[in-house]
């Protein structure tokens, strides 16, 4: 008998085309500005802003995700086949059965402009660097809602917390484990020896599924 109450395991879906509102702010948080404190002119302001949009062109945002089963023991987590020991993955899952595994991505080309632009222009390379960080942070956000509509339906949610490899105790080693299980291959993501994720500006993230 199906569970009408949890999503059909399936395979990791992708999202080849995403488009996301551009976080302005956040940038220029990362930049180092704040509300207040920092005073840019118009020319300085008008300037940085013409080179975020610069760099947008050379972003190509993809992603992937997939709801799986968990199983607890301990402070074991099981996630489709493979284990985890994590006292924080625990934590964030003290109240799911199941969990969402995704990842992002801004792509290559960005990459490779933000380094030959550091040849020659630094602060362009900065600011091409923020605008690419920031929107992927914004592309985890585009995933979480496409994952919550779906949800809703079911009276669920995905919790407000989400969690990243490296983190306290969850290891930088689980990346390889969520690479797999989410196929990253499939979009462009390769994974090191270290595992770190290949382009930069690409990453993956973990949130538990719970009940509204």
């Amino acid at each position: 008998m199906v569970d009408q109450n949890k999503l059909p395991v399936q395979e990791p879906i992708f999202f080849n085309q995403i488009n996301v509102d551009l976080p302005l702010e956040n940038i220029y948080k990362r930049l180092g500005y704040r509300s207040g404190a920092t005073i840019l002119s118009k020319p300085q302001k008008k300037e940085t802003e013409k080179i975020i949009n610069d760099a947008l062109p050379f972003i190509e945002l993809r992603g992937g995700a997939v709801i799986e089963p968990v199983q607890k023991k301990n402070e074991i987590i099981s996630i489709g086949g493979i284990s985890i020991a994590s006292r924080l993955l625990c934590s964030l899952l003290k109240e799911s059965d199941e969990v969402l595994l995704c990842a992002a991505t801004a792509g290559e080309k960005i990459i490779k402009e933000i380094k030959e632009c550091g040849k020659s222009d630094l602060t362009r390379a900065v600011i091409f660097d923020a605008a690419a960080s920031e929107i992927v942070d914004a592309c985890f956000e585009w995933i979480i809602n496409y994952y919550n509509r779906q949800l809703q339906r079911i009276d669920k949610r995905l919790t407000d917390k989400r969690i990243s490899c490296g983190f306290a105790d969850f290891a930088i080693e689980n990346q390889k484990k969520i690479y797999d299980l989410l196929k990253l291959k499939k979009i462009g993501i390769n994974i090191t020896q270290q595992f770190m994720l290949i382009p930069e500006k690409s990453a993956t993230a973990v949130l538990g599924v719970i009940n509204i």
